[in-house]
Order: structure tokens, then sequence, then C-alpha cells
């Protein structure tokens, strides 16, 4: 039976893996309306915003630590976190289905494990190499969709490729961020990054702009998941290392496994998408690796607290 303070962490990332989960339904939706960059840079600025509001409230100790030392390691979390992980993403959302991208995303784990391997030095026992392995193949069946035919007529969507690279991003910013945590507290060092990202992210949103529609400013449903992705999302991110701190981070990253069944769900009930075997059996063997990869073991080095 788990203490009180276990049972609310549990329940806090249940909440967060759900929340992560439906953003590629409800992204599609907004898209409609918005493209892209001008998606993810109104969403980031509202978050940013948001995240220094709740840092001023609490308090004048966390920007104590705001130095010009510090500007390098928080705009290397915006870029690698907000730009390429999270503009990434809502990019290659654009161009694949929904069900697609909540099954790719599903394998970032595993290359966050790849990526402490190859920053941090953490080992991975051959079970966890297995799990890569196994991950991999469950990505390539969900990129190719079960079908050499695909593969030579290169009917596939740029969308997963981007959401791969968006991953990469993400997991730079979760590896390098396991260290930036030990100097500094998360809730700075979160909100620094939304800064940074936005300032970047912006930008590109100008200079993409004749590439796409113009954006729909008058759409209630747009705005309506900018609103819940940006403010939720925000929280959901101080929710998730709360918890981290509360279970673990071997624990909590098992409710990530949540996402792909939410999302699959959403993208069916919301978008109508259908479902092929490949998918699901795609998603099986990504969850089955994530599982492999994020086992506990006595070899590997507990990651520095994260907070």
């Amino acid at each position: 039976m788990p203490a009180v303070g276990q049972t609310r962490a549990y329940l806090a990332l249940t909440l967060v893996a759900a929340l992560w989960g439906s953003y590629p339904a409800f992204a599609k939706v907004a898209l409609l309306h918005f493209p892209p960059f001008v998606l993810v840079s109104v969403r980031s600025v509202l978050a940013a915003a948001f995240l220094v509001v709740l840092l001023m409230r609490s308090g004048a100790d966390h920007w104590s630590a705001l130095t010009w030392s510090a500007v390098g390691p928080f705009a290397f979390l915006g870029f690698t976190g907000l730009f390429v992980s999270t503009g990434g993403t809502y990019l290659g959302i654009a161009f694949t289905t929904a069900s697609n991208a909540v099954i790719l995303q599903a394998a970032t784990p595993v290359m966050v494990a790849l990526g402490a391997r190859i920053y941090l030095g953490e080992r991975l026992t051959a079970a966890q190499w297995a799990g890569v392995a196994c991950s991999t193949a469950g990505v390539l069946l969900v990129i190719t969709r079960g079908s050499a035919r695909a593969i030579a007529h290169l009917e596939l969507h740029a969308g997963d490729f981007i959401l791969i690279v968006s991953q990469i991003g993400w997991s730079a910013y979760t590896v390098y961020g396991k260290r930036v945590l030990v100097e500094y507290d998360s809730m700075l060092a979160t909100a620094a990054a939304y800064v940074f990202g936005s300032l970047m992210l912006l930008p590109l949103a100008v200079v993409a702009a004749p590439l796409f529609p113009a954006p729909d400013l008058g759409s209630p449903s747009a705005w309506a998941v900018v609103a819940y992705q940006a403010f939720l999302g925000a929280i959901a991110h101080v929710w998730w290392y709360e918890g981290v701190k509360a279970v673990g981070p071997s624990r909590a990253a098992v409710f990530l496994n949540l996402q792909p069944v939410v999302g699959i769900l959403l993208a069916w009930l919301l978008l109508g998408e259908r479902i092929g075997g490949a998918t699901v059996s795609g998603g099986a063997a990504v969850l089955a690796g994530v599982a492999l990869t994020t086992r506990p073991t006595a070899v590997r080095r507990a990651p520095p607290r994260s907070a």
C-alpha cells in the first residue's frame, strides 16, 4: 500500500501522462486554424509568462541563481527542449497522423537512455540494449506501416522523421538537464528554458509565415487548444518533477506508457483515424522496448536528483 504522498504522486503522474498523450490529437484540431510555428510560439509564450508569474510568486530565493553564467545552460535547454523538441513536435504532427505521433513520442525514454549512455556514461545492460532494439523495430514498423512498398516508393510521412528529430532534442534537453538541475532549481530552469525557447521560436514563426496559410485568429477551438496546452502543460512540467521526486525516475517513466493509449483513442474519437495492425504492433513493440530499457538495475548509476 503506497504512502499518501506516493498516492498523490501516482495520481499526478497519471494525469500528466494522459495530458501529454492528448497533445497530438488536440494539436491536429488547432493546426486546422494555426500554422505549426504560430501554434507552438503562442503556446510557448503563454506558458513562459505563466511560469514566470509562478516563479515570482514563489519568492526571491529562486532568482538568486539567475546569473550570467546560467544564460548558456538555460539557453541550451530552451533550444533543445522548446525550439527543437516542441517546435519539431508541432511541425511533425502537421505532416503525419496523431496516432503515429503519439506512438513515436512513446519511444522517447529509449532515446533518453541512449543519450545518457553517450553523454553521462550510464551503462546499459543486455536487457536494456534489447529494449532499444525492440523499440527501434516498433518505430520502423509504425513509420513504414508494415509495408516494404512504402519504403520502395517513398510513401512515408515526412512528419514521422521530423518527430524523431524532435525526440533527439527532448533527449538532449533531458540528459543535459540532469546536470543543470544539480546546480539550479527545477522551477527556475523550466521557466528560463521556456523564455529562451519562446525568444527563438517567435522569429521562426515570422520567417516561416509565407510557407503556410494565414492563421485564423478568430478560431475558438484553436485558442482553446493553445490555452489548454500552454497552462496545463506548464503545470504538468511542475507536477512531473514533483512526481519524479516522490517515486523516482524509473517508476515515473512507467506512467508514460499511458500516453499512446490515450493518444490513439483520441485520434480515433476526435479525428476518425483508422488504426491499422502495423500501428498496434509497432506501438506494442515500442512499449515493450521502453519497459526493458527503463528497468532499474544495480549497475546503472542513479541520475542526479532533478527536483
